[in-house]
């Protein structure tokens, strides 16, 4: 079941299980998958949409709804978060977080369903390794025992794997605003980078999350007969979690960008700081220039110019002007 390996376009079949109805699954082959019946028990197959054997499986032999089944296998990867019925049937889009090496997180990949009573078809494009955690729970024997079920716990793992990546987020702003509290030096240029990349990676994935709320949201209040009491206390329950989800990014958001202004504006006072020492030692040494600018023009008459004593008694005068012109600006608070 994991996705880990590398998927050729032939592989349209990347696994499918037979579920007990007790908790557990076993494999089923790609001719067994071909035979299966109703009365076998629930089947969930999950396919490599980038494959043609895929879209002649989907055509020919899914017997899924025309209309869906045009939805379900277009090759347009920004399908956004959506929950349509068509009659005792249910067609989900989701998105996940890329959990591939060398992806962003945020980059979030599609994950198409189509339920039915005793059947669930789940396509995509990228793999979604998270789904190696259901293989798991078949192993020990603790998964899902109908469609009802399984739609749960798809739901739930695509939200605890964004519910990570958001936590991770939240780490970087909290360790930020801990440093500015601290108002340890040099914070400016170590975290701002850092803060503006969180903020970018919570809008991204907030771009997919508000509409997948909403398709969340619509979920338990299908009426659909293999959704029980308890299947729809559990999907109302995801429906929470991804609002509460949607209120924590826009919570994290609105603190990266108080702390952005936080250090933006500390760069803006230590550069005004700096500005304004340079403002006082031009006020220092502007006169003092103007003095040696005069002693240093080539014309008779220039005090001192014959005296042996000339230079020192010049240096003298300068150094003394300096010290004074620094004791007035004290005196009028300038520094």
């Amino acid at each position: 079941m994991s996705e880990n390996k590398d998927i050729t376009s032939e592989e349209w079949l990347l696994f499918s299980f037979l579920l007990d109805g007790e908790g557990g699954a076993r494999k089923l082959t790609e001719e067994e998958v071909e035979h299966w019946t109703p009365e076998q028990g629930v089947l969930w197959m999950h396919l490599n949409l980038n494959s043609i054997k895929t879209k002649e499986f989907m055509n020919e032999r899914s017997g899924i709804n025309p209309m869906a089944l045009e939805t379900l296998t277009e090759e347009e990867d920004d399908d956004r978060p959506r929950c349509i019925a068509f009659g005792d049937k249910l067609m989900l889009f989701l998105r996940a977080i890329n959990l591939n090496p060398g992806e962003e997180p945020d980059d979030m990949i599609p994950l198409r369903i189509w339920c039915e009573k005793y059947r669930m078809i789940t396509l995509r494009q990228t793999p979604m390794n998270f789904l190696t955690a259901l293989e798991r729970e078949f192993t020990s024997g603790v998964g899902a025992k109908n469609v009802g079920e399984l739609l749960d716990e798809l739901c739930s793992f695509t939200l605890d794997k964004i519910v990570e990546v958001v936590s991770n987020v939240e780490v970087v702003i909290d360790n930020v605003e801990d440093k500015i509290i601290d108002e340890e030096e040099d914070v400016e240029g170590d975290f701002l980078p850092q803060l503006s990349e969180a903020r970018r990676n919570l809008t991204e994935m907030r771009r997919y999350l508000y509409p997948q709320r909403d398709a969340m949201d619509v979920l338990p209040r299908q009426i659909m007969p293999w959704l029980d009491a308890e299947n729809r206390y559990q999907l109302r329950e995801n429906a929470n979690r991804m609002l509460r989800i949607i209120e924590d990014i826009d919570s994290l958001r609105e603190r990266a960008m108080i702390n952005m202004d936080e250090l933006s504006n500390r760069v803006r006072e230590q550069t005004q700081e700096n500005m304004y020492m340079l403002s006082i030692l031009a006020a220092v040494f502007v006169p003092l220039t103007f003095i040696t600018g005069l002693f240093g023009m080539n014309v008779g008459g220039i005090p001192l110019a014959t005296s042996e004593y000339g230079f020192l008694i010049a240096t003298l005068f300068l150094v003394g002007l300096g010290f004074s012109l620094a004791f007035l600006l004290k005196c009028l608070k300038w520094y």
